[in-house]
């Protein structure tokens, strides 16, 4: 698997602490089949901790250390940038990290609500070139409510990406069934750990990659763990399914029926 969305980098944001933690997420990263991370700190509106310039000399003291460990991971540059009007303008004046260089830019909405410039800034992204993906929308309160909010933001042209401890249910239920939902729906594209070194937020997610094959078809499961970020890392185009729109009703109903697999058929 590769992991697109990771808070690795030390004192930066609310991520690895020191540079130990650091190597020690690298560890667990390895211990659980993950080489290849893209270290993605919170951006909000030029922070100097968090500007390109600044991250890409902490990547760079990261890698000599992890070297001198004799840890095999390669860790890549990006930002989690919260959604703001001027995000392209901060793409194209140096200070926003799109992923690895590419299109792609992870994005951050507030957890509680949906800004309503979001299609606009959805729209000027793609006029320039870059392709927004939106982090954990499973944990946003008004995509709980109404998973076609995605729907709608992927129609437009966006990409999504879970974050693996959704399945375990580490955020709740609500969110558990809203990650359920949203894969089911076609509605994801990329997995990320959200890894931030503490216990609840640690790169473990072996048990989460085993509980999404049991969601996910075989080919959604390698599009979504390798695939389609190899892709992404190489700024080529990806392919997606068709997004499904959601239908509360019957999906309600789905649950009260008994299924096939139950029936014997």
């Amino acid at each position: 698997m590769i992991d697109i969305h990771s808070h690795i980098l030390p004192k930066v944001d609310d991520g690895a602490e020191d540079i130990e933690m650091a190597i020690e997420m690298a560890k667990i990263y390895l211990e659980n089949g993950i080489k290849t991370v893209v270290a993605t700190p919170h951006y909000f509106e030029r922070n100097i901790f968090t500007a390109k310039e600044n991250t890409k000399k902490i990547l760079e003291d990261l890698k000599i250390e992890l070297d001198k460990e004799g840890i095999d991971i390669e860790i890549l540059l990006g930002n989690e940038a919260y959604i703001s009007m001027d995000l392209v303008k901060d793409i194209e004046e140096g200070y926003l990290s799109t992923l690895n260089g590419t299109r792609y830019l992870l994005v951050e909405l507030p957890m509680l609500d949906i800004p309503l410039y979001v299609e606009n800034v959805i729209y000027e992204l793609l006029l320039k070139g870059y392709v927004p993906i939106i982090a954990h929308p499973e944990r946003n309160a008004k995509i709980i409510d109404n998973p076609n909010i995605l729907y709608n933001f992927i129609k437009k042209g966006a990409l999504a990406q879970l974050n693996l401890p959704s399945l375990e249910g580490k955020y709740g239920e609500k969110i558990r069934e809203t990650a359920e939902i949203l894969l089911n729906h076609n509605m994801i594209h990329f997995l990320g750990t959200d890894a931030h070194g503490s216990i609840r937020k640690s790169p473990r997610v072996s048990k989460a990659l085993e509980i999404l094959k049991t969601v996910v078809s075989d080919d959604d499961f390698h599009s979504l763990t390798s695939n389609n970020p190899i892709l992404l890392l190489n700024d080529e185009n990806i392919r997606i399914k068709e997004p499904i729109k959601y239908n509360a009703k019957k999906s309600f109903l789905s649950r009260l029926l008994p299924s096939k697999k139950a029936e014997g058929i």
